[in-house]
């Protein structure tokens, strides 16, 4: 058993806007967000819906406007979160900057921009028509020659550390939702070991474009028609919804916090891994579950509040009810789905929840999950509206990766 971590900042960016206090009100007036996307770069694919976050001005986000070039719009929402993240945890988080302060983040493989070879195009054209021998003499001068660093995640990662100063212990995952499960539990680690006097735990999900959507056909995540018909358990939807969004929280020793107020408090985490032929998803649903409450000494009994990973594809909601009902038996904790209003946020997912579930435990408060199924009625209570429950002492934050890695963190009250 470890001691718990203080969760002493926090701030997302999600389809709700920017901030937590607007997330939290739209969750409580029961607000779902997937609507049809009539983006006409995703005019060839069957309808998708989709949760679209707010466009942000790198400028407005103090950001080098040299730097600025290499940015998308996944890295000025984790610029966002960052900066209120570390804004929440005291003084614009200037003491929480230098070398002993770490820096994690989960988040999905960055596409290139609709417009970032424009200008390469437009100088290759000769006699009306897009000339070859003119893109490879001329043309391609007009391509940023940095751009291709802008294709890997850890650039993004890296901009914002270089931005806030935050030279300490450091890494970037990718690509799913076990991403930012790994992100955090990597911050705290680092802060037990003493190898950071502080963490930032992040998790970024894609931005919502032709080539995310295709990938995510591709591995099933996303199907025609998603979160556009009747609902299935958890999600709304056959399939998942993508959801735009970003999600950080700083980690501080509880002994070290130095008197700021903190938001609650991450007890416990725990992962595992399905593996064919020997270790089923439901069994590494539960593996991971039942580590983090180890970790966190803290037991089912003790839970009163679950936030699943969802349906995102059918083998997963099975396999994800089937290990709830042996690790609670016949009693049903409360239950937070959030796929259903945000979309998927893929390793933003696991982040924006456990900030969730502390808001949940501080408030004594668990709002209505919209657009969820029935199936998982069988072993978590949802409430149809916003439910105050004054006995919440802990919540259990599920996950699932696209490949069967399962992660779990468990939120404690402050």
């Amino acid at each position: 058993m470890l001691p718990p971590l203080a969760v002493t900042g926090a701030g997302a960016v999600t389809a709700a806007g920017r901030g937590l206090d607007p997330l939290w009100r739209a969750l409580l007036e029961g607000k779902a967000f997937p609507a049809l996307d009539a983006d006409p770069q995703l005019a060839g694919f069957a309808p998708i819906a989709t949760a679209r976050g707010p466009r942000l001005d790198p400028a407005a986000l103090g950001a080098d406007p040299r730097a600025a070039r290499l940015m998308g719009r996944h890295t000025h929402m984790l610029l966002a979160c960052v900066a209120d993240a570390l804004a929440e945890a005291g003084r614009d988080g200037r003491e929480l900057r230098g070398e002993e302060t770490g820096f994690f983040t989960g988040m999905d493989s960055v596409d290139p921009a609709e417009g970032d070879l424009e200008g390469a195009a437009l100088a290759s054209v000769e006699g009306g028509g897009w000339s070859p021998a003119r893109f490879l003499a001329e043309g391609y001068r007009a391509i940023y020659p940095l751009w291709p660093l802008a294709m890997l995640n850890n650039i993004a990662h890296c901009q914002v550390a270089i931005q806030f100063g935050l030279r300490g212990e450091n890494a970037t995952f990718s690509p799913g939702p076990e991403a930012g499960v790994q992100a955090v539990a990597e911050a705290a680690g680092a802060v037990h070991e003493g190898r950071a006097r502080a963490a930032l735990a992040a998790g970024v999900g894609a931005v919502a474009s032709a080539r995310a959507v295709a990938r995510y056909r591709e591995r099933g995540l996303l199907l025609p028609g998603a979160g556009l018909g009747a609902g299935r358990p958890f999600a709304g939807g056959p399939g998942a919804i993508l959801g735009e969004g970003a999600a950080a929280l700083v980690l501080e020793a509880a002994d070290r916090a130095g008197g700021r107020p903190a938001l609650g408090r991450l007890a416990g985490w725990g992962a595992a891994r399905a593996i064919e032929g020997r270790v089923s998803l439901s069994a590494a649903f539960r593996a991971a579950a039942e580590g983090a409450l180890r970790s966190g000494g803290c037991g089912p009994e003790e839970v009163g509040l679950v936030l699943p990973h969802g349906g995102c594809q059918e083998r997963m909601e099975a396999a994800e009810i089937e290990a709830l009902a042996g690790l609670f038996g016949p009693r049903r904790p409360l239950a937070l789905a959030t796929k259903g209003a945000l979309g998927h946020l893929l390793g933003g997912a696991p982040v924006t929840d456990l900030w969730l579930a502390l808001r949940c435990l501080r408030e004594r408060a668990v709002p209505p999950s919209p657009r969820r199924g029935e199936g998982a009625e069988e072993v978590l209570r949802f409430p149809d509206q916003t439910e105050r429950a004054g006995g919440l002492r802990c919540a259990l934050v599920l996950s699932c990766g696209l490949d069967g890695v399962c992660g779990a963190l468990l939120a404690a009250a402050a």
